[in-house]
């Protein structure tokens, strides 16, 4: 029976994972917001390594701590499209994402069918950001949890070293997952029967790297202030989290609040209060990081991410769970993977038609321009309150060259960033507010704009420009306008306008 049961997980695992890779595949694009942006940054990569002189702005950064999986893809891109290799790393990050919870549940005595919920959980807030990098790194984030248990029970020079490298490896693929991962397990580690540098021993490896690789380049420069804006409401916001952005989603709301169940289901009596620790410290952490911290914002969300495993931690398995109950648990963790999957991928073809009118737009438009983006509706109705169409614009450079206006290229910790002394027209948060837009001192920088709005602003987007731009196409929701000059009004002209 144990043997037909492995079999049967084994079965839904790769179900699961087809039927996701098959999502993203089946679409041209994915609901994630940053995805343009990272696409964008592996073809800047492609044009530094091809010696392209558009590429003479961008220098490579390899001290970086978000750069584990940016080899992979550009590994893939140089056999396939740049958004396909990102699409495939995705899921590969998703499948080892389940096979880690697995892992983690296996070594707990809980039921492995619990590592289902691995899928789902890959689609939530990290994920419809676009934090590929972060997405990337949780599957290590799920073993440091298991490593840092096993370690603490009976610390030993093979455990700590183990702990270590893996510590060393979170490093490198996320520096913020890493410190998400010390501030949950840290007060683990801080305290047990054993001596407590053996304990902590484990930590000085980042740290060391670190000390050796960042501090000496321009990542450990500090990006902006630290605002805090702590209220109630936060964590009323994670259960749709979990699987979704916000609570903006209702069905992620209730997928999330089922998906806490199915986990609770299985689970007893507490461990201890002081495996109960890393618990503790997810929620005291979702409830006081700042909003923003050294000018990053979107690290508090991401402690979401840690509820399954410090629960897994936390409590132990229910003994008596066998028969029905475990019946009705498995049957709730399977219909939680497979509701979350489903429902993705059918929003994610509606996302695919709200989307096509910014590709027709593009399809239009001659290489090399200078674009300034001005998106003034970020969210759509496929997927509630994402903002997935702030950096769509960017897609226009990564198939076409030219300027993309906004580029993840300004921040000095990008794996593709831009050389000292780079001018930068389109500042950080300048993205966020399109109302801010000054034609009369910007609109000479752009040969075109790309606006997303329901509403014609044309007789007010560019009032008080000494600049002559004009309505060139439109298409649904997005807007192209074409600044006059002869030069542009030639290459239009070879494009079909």
């Amino acid at each position: 029976m144990r043997a037909h049961a492995s079999v049967a997980l084994r079965t839904t695992e790769a179900l699961l994972s087809v039927s996701l890779l098959a999502a993203f595949f089946s679409v041209r694009d994915l609901p994630l917001v940053d995805l343009p942006q990272h696409a964008l940054q592996i073809s800047g990569w492609m044009q530094l390594d091809a010696h392209d002189p558009a590429s003479a702005n961008l220098e490579l950064n390899f001290r970086t701590p978000y750069f584990l999986c940016y080899p992979l893809v550009r590994l893939l891109a140089s056999v396939i499209p740049v958004l396909a290799a990102l699409k495939l790393t995705l899921w590969l990050s998703i499948t080892a994402q389940a096979r880690a919870l697995r892992a983690l549940c296996e070594r707990l005595g809980h039921d492995p069918w619990l590592g289902l919920l691995g899928f789902p959980l890959g689609l939530g807030f990290g994920f419809y950001f676009g934090f590929v990098t972060f997405c990337a790194a949780l599957p290590l984030v799920y073993l440091v949890v298991l490593f840092a248990v096993e370690h603490r029970a009976a610390p030993t020079w093979r455990s700590g070293v183990k702990l270590g490298a893996l510590l060393t490896a979170l490093l490198v693929g996320h520096g913020i997952a890493l410190g998400l991962s010390i501030a949950v397990l840290g007060p683990l580690l801080f305290w047990g029967e054993s001596a407590r540098w053996q304990r902590l021993a484990p930590l000085l490896a980042p740290a060391v790297l670190g000390a050796v690789w960042l501090a000496p380049g321009r990542t450990a420069t500090r990006l902006g202030p630290d605002i805090w804006q702590i209220n109630a409401g936060r964590l009323l916001e994670v259960p749709a989290q979990l699987v979704g952005l916000g609570s903006a989603d209702q069905s992620a709301t209730l997928l999330g609040m089922l998906l806490l169940v199915a986990v609770a289901g299985g689970m007893g009596a507490s461990r201890g209060l002081v495996l109960a620790l890393p618990l503790v410290a997810v929620c005291a952490s979702h409830a006081l990081f700042p909003t923003l911290f050294r000018g990053v914002g979107m690290i508090q969300p991401r402690f979401s991410a840690y509820v399954v495993p410090a629960m897994l931690v936390a409590f132990a398995p229910l003994a008596a769970q066998v028969g029905a109950r475990r019946l009705r648990t498995r049957a709730l963790t399977l219909g939680v993977a497979c509701a979350v999957v489903a429902l993705f991928s059918y929003r994610a073809r509606a996302f695919d038609r709200e989307a096509a009118g910014f590709h027709e737009l593009v399809a239009r438009l001659p290489s090399g321009l200078a674009i300034r983006p001005l998106i003034f509706e970020r969210s759509g109705a496929a997927f509630p309150g994402v903002p997935a169409h702030l950096h769509l614009p960017a897609y226009y450079s990564v198939e076409k060259g030219g300027s993309p206006g906004y580029s993840f290229a300004m921040y000095s910790t990008s794996v593709v960033r831009f050389r000292p002394g780079a001018v930068i027209r389109m500042g950080s948060g300048q993205e966020w507010v399109p109302e801010t837009f000054d034609a009369a001192t910007e609109a000479a920088d752009y040969d075109y704009f790309i606006v997303k709005s329901s509403t014609d602003r044309t007789a007010t987007l560019f009032s008080g420009s000494n600049v002559d731009v004009r309505l060139d196409q439109r298409v649904g929701d997005w807007w192209g306008y074409r600044r006059v000059s002869p030069a542009l009004a030639l290459a239009l002209t070879g494009a079909g306008h």
